[in-house]
């Protein structure tokens, strides 16, 4: 999982690998001056249009791929792993969600420890099939480049836009006990705030200059180093629920289709393999939120609620996705199909 493997810049020989993590590039840059500019100006997207491209990015794009990576790592396994690899999801979704159910605080902790690890260790997988160089040696240097990484989704914006991020917290939480989240409200207050972001920004400067000591030279190291910040900046910037939004479907997934696509595969053929695996778990993982939605005391009425029971939904099965989808499966993760 933590091997050391070679890893290179896209060229125009990879294909649809390589326009894919342009785009994606390209997307997140534009994203990042335009809301800069925003900041500068004081100009606002309303939360409730934030809410519908969060649900509309999410659901319509992150959801399907996120059931294709299972479908893609099943495929061809025999029936009794097949089993028991479904068993323990169920299993795991289960008592993700008695989490939520007995204490909310502490599943809405687990949720956003989940996305850190989901998007960090899912995009050290990207690297070592696309971008990145050899300077991510070892374990322990790789554990630090995923937690910084993955920080980039959760703790940056908590860091610069704790009113929003307390917000969305508070309707997770109180889908399950209206008013749990007021003792947890020091979290997004200084000082904690500002302790939680002096450690990530120390991390962050130990994984960079880490890696640039280690590099062979700038080629290996920049672009890797240059994602990071990327993403930094980013999240610092952006509103998070639009944030969050656009990251898992633009970036997350459009690169884990570009790993897919790495090895010359036309655009076409890589999409239409992904969305032929995703209809069916796609399906399956929308009766299962109605479900939850029909379950709870009382549905959301606004799109930010349902922003926050979809967060809810997706922490839940993401347990799963991450601990039996790529680490119980050491053979063939879903990152490493």
């Amino acid at each position: 999982m933590f091997g050391v493997v070679e890893r290179r810049l896209p060229t125009d020989d990879d294909g649809a690998a390589g326009r894919l993590l342009v785009a994606s590039w390209a997307l997140f840059a534009g994203l990042t001056v335009l809301f800069g500019a925003a900041t500068v100006s004081g100009a606002t997207v309303p939360i409730r249009l934030q809410s519908i491209a969060y649900l509309t990015l999410m659901l319509g794009v992150s959801l399907p791929h996120g059931g294709f990576e299972h479908v893609a790592n099943l495929r061809g396994r025999g029936e009794s792993f097949q089993a028991r690899y479904l068993l323990a999801y169920l299993l795991l979704i289960g008592a993700s969600l008695t989490v939520f159910v007995l204490a909310p605080v502490a599943g809405l902790a687990l949720a956003v420890a989940i996305t850190c690890l989901k998007g960090g260790f899912g995009g050290l997988h990207v690297l070592e099939s696309t971008t990145a160089g050899d300077h991510l040696r070892g374990r322990s240097q790789r554990v630090l480049g995923a937690l910084v990484r993955g920080g980039a989704v959760m703790v940056v914006p908590m860091v610069a836009h704790p009113g929003v991020f307390y917000m969305v917290s508070d309707y997770m939480v109180s889908l399950f006990e209206p008013g749990a989240m007021a003792g947890a409200g020091w979290v997004f207050e200084s000082p904690a705030r500002d302790v939680l972001g002096g450690v990530y920004l120390l991390a962050l400067l130990a994984h960079l200059g880490w890696g640039y000591l280690r590099a062979d030279g700038p080629g290996s190291w920049l672009p890797e180093a240059g994602e990071t910040l990327l993403l930094v900046a980013f999240f610092a910037v952006v509103p998070p629920i639009l944030a969050v939004g656009v990251y898992f479907p633009c970036w997350y997934a459009t690169r884990q289709t570009a790993r897919l696509s790495a090895d010359g595969r036309s655009l076409r053929a890589v999409l239409a393999r992904v969305a032929r695996g995703a209809v069916a778990p796609w399906l399956g993982a929308l009766v299962l939120l109605a479900a939850l939605a029909v379950a709870l005391p009382s549905a959301p009425t606004t799109p930010t609620g349902w922003v926050a029971l979809y967060s809810v939904f997706v922490a839940v099965i993401a347990v799963p996705h991450v601990l039996v989808g790529s680490w119980l499966d050491h053979q063939r993760g879903i990152w490493t199909t």
